[in-house]
């Protein structure tokens, strides 16, 4: 018999359940708001799609292994240069390499109880113990204590900003004073997946990408404000040293060449990427007095969801049960650590307004 590590072993395979086909072939739905997985419901660039109409042509080819023209358009949106940029299939590829770049045997990572869950499953893989701290009881990430937990095994600091599924967001003067703290031979992750909705919605969300620090590396990613979740691409900005430490454990041909045309055409069509901000900037605040009406505590969110705690397990999942009976597809969070807890992402004008009435409805009973 093949022995399976235990690290592997343990780890649970990745399971979505359900679709929305398969719901909607159970409940017959007329109409839906799909507001469960943090996308952008506007669908996809047209620019990025002619990129990937021309693509298509060149399929037979291996693609650039540099991503050269996308990562020089990487560079000049973020004010680095090419040598400071790395991508890979979506930012938990670049997670991954993270681990097999950085850590030896005994290294740990240190990050937050109710955060992005694939970072714990990709530490895992790799064998790389995982110590968490809990979240405030504002749902933020508690600063001081991840400082506290800091020990000799500590390699890799984890901080997704705004952090999945709380939407909560660390400020530019605290996350300048935790630097100040940190040693510097431990790597910072600060995750900025939500970063073009974030910096819209909050004047001192703090742009990572331009602070040179030895010890810093930026995750950014294509699945949510330029629609490209279909494809997988993220990318990571840090100081030419890391970067290249995670380009040798890329995998050669990583991303495609279908999966970098459609970021070069999404870099292209800013109108595309305002629309998308400007729909959530106004939503948002019109999702979060709908919870101080209704009187349900929710975490104080800058990315383009919200996350509501309906105080036990029970009443989240009957909420998330009835709205899925009307269409409405929502995230309950057991697997976040935060059983009680419903995220709700927004969506399209009418499918926010759908939910709006939907679940005032269902609130009242």
């Amino acid at each position: 018999m093949i022995d399976i590590p235990s690290h592997i072993a343990n780890l649970k395979s990745y399971n979505p359940g359900k679709s929305v086909e398969d719901y909607r072939a159970e409940f017959g739905f007329t109409k839906t708001a799909i507001l469960w997985n943090n996308e952008n419901n506007l669908g996809v660039s047209k620019k990025a799609q002619s990129r990937v109409n021309e693509a298509l042509q060149r399929v037979n080819t291996y693609p650039d292994p540099l991503s050269t023209k996308l990562r020089q358009k990487l560079a000049k949106l973020n004010n680095v240069n090419m040598e400071n940029t790395v991508v890979g299939n979506g930012s938990e590829a670049i997670l991954d390499n993270i681990f097999k770049a950085f850590c030896n045997r005994g290294d740990e990572m240190l990050t937050s109880e109710g955060t992005f869950v694939a970072v714990y499953i990709w530490a895992q893989s790799n064998n790389v113990p995982v110590v968490k701290t809990s979240l405030t009881a504002n749902f933020q990430i508690d600063l001081d204590e991840i400082l506290n937990k800091i020990t000799d095994k500590t390699k890799v600091i984890y901080l997704p900003n705004a952090n999945n599924p709380t939407g909560t967001m660390i400020s530019e003067s605290d996350l300048k004073r935790f630097f100040e703290k940190v040693p510097n031979h431990i790597l910072v992750v600060v995750d900025e997946a939500y970063f073009e909705y974030s910096k819209d919605l909050r004047s001192d969300y703090p742009d990572t990408s331009g602070w040179e620090k030895e010890n810093l590396l930026t995750l950014r990613t294509f699945s949510k404000a330029y629609g490209l979740a279909g494809v997988r691409l993220g990318y990571a900005i840090g100081q030419s040293r890391i970067i290249d430490a995670l380009d040798k454990v890329r995998n050669t041909f990583e991303p495609s060449d279908l999966t970098q045309a459609a970021g070069i055409g999404a870099l292209e069509d800013d109108e595309f990427l305002k629309a998308g901000i400007a729909l959530n900037s106004e939503w948002l605040p019109k999702f979060k007095n709908l919870m101080n009406e209704l009187g349900i505590k929710q975490a104080d969110s800058f990315a383009n969801f919200i996350m509501i705690d309906l105080e036990t397990e029970e009443r989240a999942v009957e909420v998330k049960d009835e709205l899925l009976k009307k269409g409405v597809f929502v995230r309950h969070l057991p697997a976040f650590g935060l059983p009680s807890c419903l995220r709700i992402s927004t969506g399209t004008t009418d499918e926010n307004e759908y939910f709006v009435e939907v679940f005032k409805d269902i609130i009242s009973k």
